[in-house]
């Protein structure tokens, strides 16, 4: 186990260059799609992104569920992934950082500790990304089942949101928008036969 963990230590980082501007969202911040699969039949592919600090583990991490389509989107910041990417040496619990479109690998856990400060400050961007994708996955809702009371409750949720402060609530509304989308565009056309 030492001795994996020395070689993992003596590798290079390594930088991937994966900006993503062909998407129709902006968010000012770079983003990537990350398809992760199990690197074995005995493992589970991940992505946790690292958010703060942690009485227990010392590092907080917000563990991001699959896009309903399959695969991560991320965005800059610091993360753990766990799982493989075809034609790219396996990810084994390791931290990244995504920063302007581009990935360093192998990041030593001292280095994330050292760097708590500037992960605490980016809380404010990844909030008010949170924020904004809220908002069009809800303006997606709206346009496939749209007629007034559809429109009125999307309305009313996005000014829920306005008055939303707390990052884990912002975040476990996108998480949960992101599974139920399509569930709720069914019950809307649904609901009013359309």
């Amino acid at each position: 186990m030492e001795e994996r963990n020395q070689a993992q230590r003596n590798r290079p980082e390594e930088w991937i260059n994966t900006t993503n501007n062909d998407q129709k969202e902006d968010f000012t911040m770079s983003k990537l799609g990350l398809q992760l699969s199990p690197a074995d039949s005995e493992s589970k592919c991940w992505v946790a992104e690292i958010t703060g600090a942690d009485e227990v583990y010392i590092l907080k991490r917000d563990f991001i569920p699959a896009e309903p389509e399959g695969g991560w989107v991320l965005y800059d910041g610091w993360y753990q992934l766990n799982g493989a990417v075809p034609g790219v040496t396996e990810f084994k619990k390791e931290y990244i950082r995504i920063k302007d479109g581009k990935v360093r690998r192998n990041l030593p856990f001292r280095e994330l500790v050292e760097s708590l400060d500037e992960i605490k400050a980016g809380e404010g961007p990844r909030v008010e990304r949170m924020r904004k994708e809220i908002i069009a996955i809800l303006d997606e809702i709206k346009e496939a089942a749209y007629c007034e009371p559809v429109v009125e409750g999307i309305e009313k949720q996005k000014e829920d949101l306005d008055m939303a402060d707390e990052p884990d609530q912002i975040k476990n509304a996108l998480y949960m928008l992101k599974k139920q989308k399509q569930s709720y565009i069914q019950q809307y056309r649904k609901m009013f036969n359309l």
